[in-house]
């Protein structure tokens, strides 16, 4: 593709100006267009710009294309701008508008664009004063929306130009200022890394894109204000937490019984030892140490009986019979007042159709009744409707307190109460002393075993390692307790947690359509930021080996950067045959930039796309060693490269090494008429008089 005229009409200086391009060859592909600065060189890059890209344009005329620093951004909007591009005789001649054609060649087609700005009487312009022209082919064949679609029409031909040419947000690797390149190099070369690859990849579209989908969310949600998801935000935090400290005890617990079973198993390996030391006082042993295991397991299944009970149910047990009772009474009221408050919702629904029934039957009395004595009628009768619902029924509450429970919910509890009546403080005493009777009968036996343990020598030895066993044996069963006590308050609180969310979900899903598609907005919002975050290292091997490249074609002293190699978090890293970083010593103003040149050189190329290059002051504030280098790379893109430059750039030995692969020249030459400028366009350039 490339760039075959440009026609400006009334804008800036140039109240008429056109430029012909013929087609870039392998070795013919530079296009020199030479302007004294203030004489228009600038204004034909900006027309190019805007005639592409329209507003979305403006960021690479108004700021630096590279830079996040708000305090860069140009102080006028787009519409300000335009005011001032307006060509300023055009309006005393009775001209209200100014425009940009731009025709390029695409596989042999022609695609003509052309955009007109309008403006009042007062030079003022408007954003719906914009049009914008795409003709396609020998035919000209208009390009446009369609008339029936619903939409804004500058969309649609930014999307067109974004398919077809290039995305706005990688103009800025095509189309830029070389100025505005010296002040992107003096940047961390991560963060210049990161702003191309980000370019490259369409992230600022993504990040608006998100940016939008949130907006667009906040209003759905504000178009219903009886329903908000604070709550439901804050009951999955609780519930994130609660899963988060539940799991922990799990993984402690999970950790444990592996070893609690395998301390289990020594133990009655030791005990079946222990009881294979032959007969008479070795038969004694081997029983008393059958009882003591017996007492043991006793001891363990009272005690885990008691945790369960101080997990569950002693506490509501211990809080009294009165209050359990009062609990009750208003579990029974609530469901007495939601029965009766649904049956008086659904009578009252028929109202209406009640009275009007009443009403329209009292045409058929006689003698016919006036109309004091209908409505009297009427009043008595809703006074009857009344009656069916008032007083309220006996027992009904007052309010509901339990609003996170339903009818099942309430029932169920109430059967626990009537439980909770038959666990009374005998059932935990006969408890703790059975345990206690247990843990004496086992303390008295372990003393017996004592005088027992002088069977054989090898007695000592297992008595020790048992005893051993049992010690962390009761370790591990007080921690496993404890860890399985909280993990049952646990699934209360989180059982609690859930039947709330359910109930204020369920709320949630009824409410109006715009929350459902908020939830979705913000759903997509997260997808597209889990996009943008792995989406840069997905070009980074691409980049670093197309900046290498691109590097060795410009850099002056070829034989420092062997290769430039780029980690995922974008750090850099200028690596000689030795892989010495050389960014571990200061690089020149000139060398930097040569990187930031590389880097732009490099995502246009990983684009692939054939769109010109267009540069506004292409060597900028290049010195003269690295001049023939970034020269010597262009002249090897083997697409168009248009460079727009001043007289103290180009020229003179840089102007020869280029020579070759110049296609065609021209010159802005600037006139001052009165107190209006007029720049006008000839063919040639600063030196050719010279030369000849």
């Amino acid at each position: 593709m490339y760039l075959k005229s440009i026609v400006l009409r009334d804008w800036k200086a140039y109240a008429v100006a056109s430029f012909e391009f013929p087609a870039p060859t392998s070795a013919k592909n530079i296009i020199l267009i030479g302007a004294q600065n203030g004489y228009g060189k600038t204004s034909l890059f900006e027309a190019i710009v805007l005639g592409l890209f329209g507003q979305s344009g403006l960021p690479l005329v108004a700021r630096s294309p590279f830079s996040s620093d708000d305090k860069q951004r140009l102080a006028t909007s787009y519409r300000s701008f335009l005011e001032k591009a307006l060509h300023r005789g055009a309006i005393d001649a009775g001209r209200s508008s100014c425009s940009v054609k731009l025709t390029f060649v695409d596989d042999d087609e022609e695609i003509e664009i052309q955009r007109v700005w309008y403006f009042s009487e007062r030079g003022q312009f408007k954003p719906s004063d914009e049009e914008v022209r795409i003709l396609e082919g020998s035919t000209k064949k208009v390009v446009g929306p369609r008339s029936a679609d619903d939409g804004d029409d500058l969309e649609w031909y930014r999307d067109y130009i974004a398919k077809r040419f290039l995305p706005y947000y990688l103009a800025a690797f095509f189309l830029f200022d070389g100025e505005q390149v010296s002040a992107f190099a003096e940047r961390e070369m991560a963060a210049q890394v990161r702003s191309g690859i980000e370019g490259l990849l369409g992230i600022p579209v993504l990040r608006e894109l998100a940016q939008d989908l949130r907006a667009y969310a906040r209003v759905r949600k504000g178009e219903v204000n009886n329903v908000s998801d604070n709550t439901i935000e804050r009951i999955e935090l609780d519930l994130d937490n609660l899963n988060f400290q539940r799991g922990k005890r799990s993984e402690r617990i999970a950790e444990l019984e592996p070893e609690h079973i395998n301390l289990k198993e020594q133990r009655e390996k030791l005990t079946r030892e222990l009881a294979s030391f032959g007969a008479g006082s070795q038969a004694q042993f081997q029983e008393q140490y059958e009882k003591l295991n017996r007492l043991q397991r006793s001891v363990e299944d009272g005690k885990s009986h008691l945790e369960s009970l101080l997990a569950q149910d002693i506490a509501p047990a211990l809080c009294g019979r009165g209050l359990r009772e009062q609990l009750k009474k208003s579990l029974q009221g609530e469901i007495i007042r939601q029965k009766w408050v649904a049956g008086r919702q659904q009578g009252d629904a028929n109202l209406e159709r009640y009275v009007a029934s009443v009403r329209t039957s009292l045409e058929r009395v006689q003698p016919h009744l006036d109309s004091i004595q209908k409505d009297s009628v009427v009043s008595i009768a809703r006074e009857a409707w009344e009656t069916l619902w008032s007083p309220p029924p006996e027992g009904v509450s007052q309010k509901i307190l339990h609003s996170y429970l339903n009818e099942i919910d309430r029932v169920k509890v109430i059967e626990k109460i009537d439980a909770l009546d038959e666990l009374g403080a005998p059932t935990v005493v006969e408890l703790l002393d059975q345990i206690s009777a247990d843990e004496d009968a086992q303390y008295k036996l372990q003393q017996e075993i004592l005088r027992t343990e002088t069977i054989t020598p090898h007695i000592d030895k297992k008595k020790n390692e048992l005893n051993a066993i049992n010690a962390r044996l009761s370790e591990v069963d007080q921690e496993l307790g404890a860890f399985r006590r909280e993990i049952v308050v646990y699934d209360a609180d989180i059982a609690k947690r859930n039947a709330e969310l359910s109930k204020l979900s369920g709320q949630w899903d009824q409410a109006k359509p715009s929350l459902r598609r908020a939830s979705r907005a913000l759903k997509v919002a997260s997808m597209v930021d889990t996009i943008v975050a792995q989406a840069v290292p997905s070009q980074i091997n691409a980049v670093a080996k197309a900046m290498t490249d691109a590097h060795h074609s410009m850099a002056h002293k070829k034989d420092l950067v062997d290769r430039i190699e780029i980690t995922e978090e974008c750090e850099v890293k200028l690596l000689n045959s030795q892989g010495v970083d050389l960014r571990n010593f200061d690089l020149s103003a000139g060398e930097k930039q040569i990187f930031t040149q590389a880097l732009i050189s490099a995502v246009a190329s990983v684009s692939q796309r054939s769109f010109p290059m267009v540069i506004d002051t292409p060597l900028g504030r290049l010195d003269t060693e690295h001049r023939n280098g970034v020269l010597r790379h262009l002249v090897q893109r083997g697409h168009q490269v248009i460079l727009l430059t001043t007289n103290t750039e180009v020229v003179g030995e840089y102007l020869d090494a280029i020579e070759p692969h110049i296609q065609k020249k021209y010159l802005v030459s600037f006139e001052r008429m009165g107190d209006i400028g007029v720049s006008s366009v000839s063919e040639g350039y600063f030196e050719d008089g010279a030369r000849q």
